[in-house]
């Protein structure tokens, strides 16, 4: 019992990940926590309440309504409008009239939507694990400075992120020489999506594509309702906007029929009666309030989206924004001005794109100072050692800039 109290009180500790963006948490944290609830409520709508109640002739007893009700849940129903005249003695043989199959599964499709709008976060997690950096970490040590109430904790962790930056900046490179690799230096300094990790665009990349999926995952989801509720679904907030406009009830559509019809046969010794029977499918008045929900949800989520992957690559493709950005940055901390060459040199062949990457996800989730803190510490670490590194990326670099500190390490000793 000691365990479950232990358990039940530690869920407020629960640390929620932010190694990507606000748009990001809007896809594969709303998105999902939205369509749990409605499948939830919904399976409560099933289970507890009476989703559909049917019309039965006079001489059906009470078990045989109750029968009825559950054989026309659990088959098919039929969607025959009012005013048009049953000419048929078998729905399956009239020629205008939509069979309704999806109410039975509205539950499981829902969750099945839940784990396809997670699923561009768990590649996007799995490509973090590869790059090298924790990015996790990083972030998680951003949060505690912004949140650090102590000016060591808060130095601490901005020391964490500087080292764990600086390291992955100077070990991700590419060190060799020829033309073939110049080229590549030279497309990748203009490209976000040609080099990788030894170019210093993995990270910048692997994040666009995750954008990429997160568009075609609300625009596709809206197609894949239509293919499951067998509906016209892309143009349905249209349509109910349309109804809005000519002052028309927006709440009662075809789509998500109210009064169905439901065909069954009964077997009495050995004569097969087959019924016709009109049912007020109760649950549809839910299923329709739900899925405008849904299709207006998708299309703001998919535009909100394609709006920013086009604003993050913006960002990293103008190198002159990086260099803007540094230097406001570096201005809020330090007066002293420093030259755009150097600044330009600082982001171009020290930082990169995956470098500006980070700070600038630290800038969004965790506020412009707590940025500014790691770009002066970085700053600070931008030494004539490093910046000899950073611009050639070259081997002999790396071995005549070791060989410099550890002889002046041995004149120290003698």
């Amino acid at each position: 019992m000691d365990r479950l109290f232990k358990s039940v009180s530690s869920i407020r500790e629960i640390k929620f990940r932010m190694d990507d963006d606000y748009v990001d948490r809007l896809s594969r944290q709303y998105t999902v926590v939205i369509l749990i609830c409605f499948g939830f409520l919904v399976s409560t709508k099933q289970f507890v309440g009476k989703p559909i109640t049917c019309w039965c002739p006079a001489q059906f007893t009470s078990s045989h309504r109750d029968y009825t009700d559950a054989v026309c849940w659990f088959s098919n129903t039929y969607f025959l409008p009012l005013e048009d005249e049953l000419k048929a003695d078998h729905l399956s043989i009239h020629t205008n009239i939509r069979m309704i199959s999806y109410y039975q599964w509205i539950p499981l499709i829902l969750i099945f939507q839940a784990l396809l709008a997670f699923v561009p976060c768990l590649l996007w997690r799995f490509v973090n694990k590869r790059s090298g950096v924790n990015m996790a970490a990083i972030m998680d040590a951003a949060r505690h400075c912004s949140q650090a109430h102590y000016l060591e904790i808060r130095e601490k962790a901005i020391r964490y992120i500087v080292n764990q930056m600086d390291r992955y900046l100077l070990a991700q490179r590419e060190y060799r020489t020829g033309c073939v690799v110049r080229i590549k230096h030279v497309i990748a300094k203009f490209c976000c999506f040609v080099g990788g990790k030894l170019y210093g665009n993995y990270l910048i990349s692997c994040y666009m594509v995750i954008k990429v999926l997160y568009l075609i995952n609300a625009l596709g989801q809206i197609f894949l309702l239509e293919a499951f509720l067998k509906i016209d679904f892309h143009l349905y907030g249209v349509h109910v906007m349309e109804r809005l406009a000519r002052g028309m009830d927006w709440s009662h559509s075809d789509k998500f029929p109210r009064v169905t019809l439901c065909e069954f046969e009964i077997r009495q010794h050995s004569r097969m009666h087959n019924y016709i029977v009109q049912c007020a499918l109760t649950i549809n008045l839910f299923n329709e309030k739900l899925f405008i929900f849904v299709w207006f949800w998708y299309v703001f989520l998919a535009f909100i989206t394609a709006v920013n992957a086009l604003r993050w690559l913006f960002r990293s493709l103008y190198w002159p924004g990086h260099v803007q950005y540094l230097r406001k940055q570096l201005r809020a901390f330090d007066a002293t001005q420093r030259e755009a060459g150097i600044l330009a040199k600082f982001a171009e062949n020290y930082l990169r794109r995956d470098g500006m990457f980070i700070i600038r996800l630290i800038g969004n989730n965790m506020g412009e100072v707590v940025a500014g803190e790691v770009i002066c510490g970085l700053w600070n670490n931008y030494s004539m050692e490093r910046r000899s590194i950073a611009e050639k990326s070259g081997r002999k670099a790396l071995n005549k800039a070791s060989r410099t500190t550890s002889g002046a390490h041995r004149m120290e000793v003698v």
